[in-house]
């Protein structure tokens, strides 16, 4: 069982990586675009959902809860784009529920890792799980706000969408190619080939986001 699930979490990590480094290459807004997001946001749930099985089988913690992450991340991403403006709706506030427990689950295991012996669970030590608990807690925050205005307008929606689709994309990309640098052939576990594809995924999402805040309409964007 687990290897079927290892031989998903592969094809769609793979398929998801493809799907988002065309998008950011891709003219955004036109019907390539929406079909390359379909593939990206079902291999990310995917690799997500597999990603937290494995890990609860080999009892990793980190990977459970970024595996969650990871769907968290690109549902609620999708969701802002499935409403109108200034509109929120039932699953958005499931979505914030979501969010706060995957925070509450960073801080247990934080806490579980300095009743450790070696400070660690699974080879990963306090800051880690801080580091990710850190950015739930701010989405959580950031959906109560965007919850409690009764939705976004605007520039303001799309940057919400742009950038919790890329954070996704930043984590798997990371994951990859500096998490299992030791999986690729010699002669690609260079520096400059292992840091190229995180620096291009930051460097496109900054470049949007100004972009987006630069812009008065949506439709100056696409």
């Amino acid at each position: 069982m687990i290897l079927s699930a290892l031989m998903f979490h592969i094809v769609s990590g793979a398929l998801a990586l493809l799907a988002g480094y065309a998008i950011i290459l891709c003219k955004k807004g036109r019907t390539v675009h929406k079909y390359l997001g379909r593939v990206y946001v079902t291999s990310m749930i995917i690799l997500g959902l597999t990603g937290t099985y494995i890990a609860v089988i080999r009892n990793v913690p980190i990977s459970i809860l970024n595996g969650l992450v990871l769907c968290y991340f690109v549902l609620s991403a999708l969701n802002i784009m499935w409403q109108p403006a200034n509109r929120v709706n039932f699953f958005d506030k499931i979505l914030m529920a979501f969010a706060f427990l995957l925070t509450l689950g960073f801080a247990w295991y934080a806490y579980q890792t300095t009743q450790a012996p070696d400070g660690q669970l699974a080879g990963f030590g306090i800051a880690a799980f801080l580091v990710f608990g850190s950015v739930m807690a701010l989405s959580t925050i950031a959906d109560f706000r965007y919850i409690k205005r009764g939705g976004l307008g605007a520039n303001n929606r799309l940057t919400r969408h742009l950038w919790r689709m890329y954070f996704p994309l930043f984590m798997s990309t990371a994951a990859f190619f500096l998490g299992q640098s030791r999986h690729l052939p010699e002669v690609l576990q260079r520096a400059e080939f292992l840091l190229t594809p995180v620096a291009l995924v930051i460097c496109t999402a900054v470049y949007w986001v100004v972009k987006i805040k630069c812009k008065k309409s949506n439709a100056q964007i696409y």
